[in-house]
């Protein structure tokens, strides 16, 4: 198991690896390994940096759950706000694994910020014969399964982005809470994230990967936050669970998460 600390001070930047254990034989897909992952936390860190400091936000209102022989699909009404409304919009996600792709463009914004096919000029997205011109979404997620989507006009001046997460990994102890959010769909990288801790501070930290015992010390911002990106794989095991335990002066947030090949799975 690896894992490396990530100061939210600045927009991304990695501050050391907190325990590593590695052969010489071993540097080179380590290295790789180690640059894939900062490269995923990396642009997660920037999408939801660009999210929560933006005036324009794409809201997702879950409407409905339904329990189906492919797992839970959650339907949702999508609102924009703080978007210009005569524009024409494409509507991408970013899933993981994956590049950033176009779901569907020629949206215009209704009155109420709702996203729609109006299929008044050639430029609208034209909705199927009889169907609602509102769009909405339905989707099935994993645990700790991030989902990402941005709105961007045409012009390229303005956009909203929003991460859904339908089934968290968190956990809340005393006013602290951790988060792992998955960087893969196995589970190979795991960004954990908490809030609430003591500021301009450093926290303990413990982590038990499939038996393997890890220790370290996470830097907290001066908003209380921190973060650390994970890859939690053990050598000679294909799959486990991790626990990750934090503890401050007042309180001992404490998530698991499973990890390994195959593991990913719809709620």
């Amino acid at each position: 198991m690896r894992i490396m600390c990530r100061s939210l001070l600045l927009a991304v930047i990695f501050t050391g690896l907190a325990y590593a254990q590695t052969t010489n034989s071993g540097e080179t897909d380590d290295q790789k390994s180690m640059d894939v992952a900062r490269k995923l936390v990396g642009q997660q860190h920037a999408w939801d940096e660009a999210s929560s400091t933006s005036t324009a936000k794409l809201v997702f209102k879950e409407k409905s759950r339904k329990k189906t022989e492919q797992g839970t699909v959650i339907a949702y009404d999508i609102v924009a706000t703080g978007l210009p409304a005569d524009r024409h919009y494409t509507l991408m996600t970013w899933p993981l694994n994956r590049a950033i792709a176009p779901l569907r463009g020629g949206i215009t914004l209704n009155a109420e910020g709702r996203l729609e096919c109006a299929g008044k000029t050639p430029a609208d997205c034209t909705p199927k014969p009889g169907a609602d011109p509102v769009i909405d979404i339905a989707l099935p997620f994993a645990k700790g399964e991030p989902k990402r989507f941005a709105l961007i006009s045409d012009d390229q001046k303005s956009k909203a982005l929003a991460t859904v997460v339908a089934f968290p990994i968190t956990a809340k102890d005393a006013g602290c809470s951790l988060d792992a959010l998955l960087g893969t769909p196995d589970a190979d990288v795991v960004l954990v994230t908490g809030s609430g801790f003591p500021p301009n501070t450093g926290v303990p930290m413990s982590s038990d990967s499939a038996g393997e015992v890890a220790t370290g010390v996470w830097n907290v911002n001066a908003k209380g936050e921190l973060a650390s990106m994970i890859l939690p794989q053990v050598r000679g095991k294909t799959a486990g669970d991790t626990t990750i335990t934090v503890k401050a002066p007042t309180c001992a947030p404490k998530i698991t998460f499973h990890w390994g090949k195959g593991t990913y799975h719809v709620e």
